[in-house]
C-alpha cells in the first residue's frame, strides 16, 4: 500500500509539473481571420517553456488590447526570436499594449504592429533577411533607428511618438520601396540629408511633424513621387520654394 501511495503522489506532481510547464494559447476571439489572444504573461526570454500557439491555422494574430492603454491584459516584456518560433506562421502581428521592452524584429513577418509599448530596445539581425513591409512603433521609447536600414522591404514606417533626436536619411538608401515615412512628435533636432544624392522614386508621404527642426537640407533629395510633407510645429522659419519644386516635384500639400 505504501509504494502504491508513493507511485500516485509522484504521478500526481509529474502531471502537475507537466501542466506548470505545458500552455496552450487558443484564439479568444476571431474576426476578419485575426486570431486575438489575452492573457499571456511573459516577462523574461525564458517564459517560453512549453507555450503553445494557434499556428497551424492562423496567419493573423493579435496579443493585447487595441482600445484601452491602461488596462491591457496581457504583458509581453520581451518579443523574442525564441517567442515567435512558437507562432511563426503568423504573417501580421499586432502585439499592442502589453508593456513591451524589447524586441527581436521576425524576419518572415509582413506587417509588424507593436504600437503603445515601452520599446527601447530593438534587434535586428544584419545576416538576415527581413521580409517586413508595413512597420508600426508609435508611442514607444525607441532613440534610434540607424540599424532599420537592414529592413529593406519596408513600404510603410511609422515612428510616431518616439524619442528619435537624429535621422540620417541615408539609411533609406537601402530602403527603395518606402511609400511613407512618419517621424512625427519625436525630439528630433536634425534630419541629415547623408553623404549620398538620394533618390526615392516611391516616397509619397514624408511626417516630421512636432520636432524641434530649424531646417531641412534638401540638395541632395530628389522624391519624385512625393506629395505631402508635413513639418508643422517646427521652429522653421521658411522653406525654399525652389528646392522644393526641384527635390518633389509632384509636392502637391505642404504645412508647415
Amino acid at each position: 500500500m505504501v509504494v502504491i501511495k508513493l507511485s500516485a503522489l509522484v504521478l500526481l506532481c509529474m502531471a502537475a509539473l507537466a501542466s506548470a510547464r505545458y500552455q496552450r494559447y487558443i484564439c479568444q476571439v476571431i474576426e476578419d481571420d485575426w486570431c486575438t489572444l489575452q492573457k499571456i504573461y511573459i516577462t523574461s526570454r525564458t517564459d517560453l517553456r512549453g507555450l503553445r500557439f494557434p499556428d497551424d491555422q492562423f496567419e493573423k494574430i493579435r496579443i493585447g488590447q487595441h482600445y484601452n492603454f491602461a488596462d491591457t491584459d496581457s504583458v509581453v516584456s520581451i518579443f523574442s526570436g525564441g517567442l515567435f518560433r512558437r507562432m511563426s506562421r503568423a504573417r501580421y502581428l499586432q502585439i499592442n499594449a502589453v508593456r513591451m521592452q524589447g524586441i527581436d524584429i521576425p524576419d518572415t513577418v509582413l506587417e509588424l504592429d507593436v504600437s503603445n509599448n515601452w520599446i527601447s530596445r530593438i534587434y535586428i539581425d544584419p545576416d538576415k533577411v527581413y521580409s517586413v513591409r508595413k512597420l508600426k512603433m508609435k508611442n514607444n521609447l525607441v532613440t534610434s533607428v540607424a540599424s532599420f536600414k537592414y529592413l529593406n522591404q519596408l513600404e510603410e514606417l511609422d515612428m510616431s511618438e518616439n524619442l528619435v533626436h537624429l535621422v540620417n536619411f541615408e539609411l533609406f538608401s537601402f530602403i527603395p520601396y518606402i511609400r511613407i515615412i512618419d517621424f512625427a512628435h519625436n525630439r528630433l533636432l536634425e534630419v541629415r540629408a547623408g553623404d549620398i544624392d538620394l533618390v526615392l522614386y516611391y516616397l509619397e508621404r514624408l511626417d516630421l511633424a512636432d520636432n524641434q527642426l530649424i531646417g531641412i537640407e534638401l540638395k541632395k533629395w530628389t522624391f519624385p513621387s512625393l506629395r505631402m510633407l508635413n513639418v508643422t510645429g517646427n521652429p522653421i522659419q521658411r522653406l525654399d520654394y525652389f528646392e522644393l519644386q526641384r527635390a518633389f516635384p509632384r509636392l502637391w500639400r505642404v504645412t508647415y
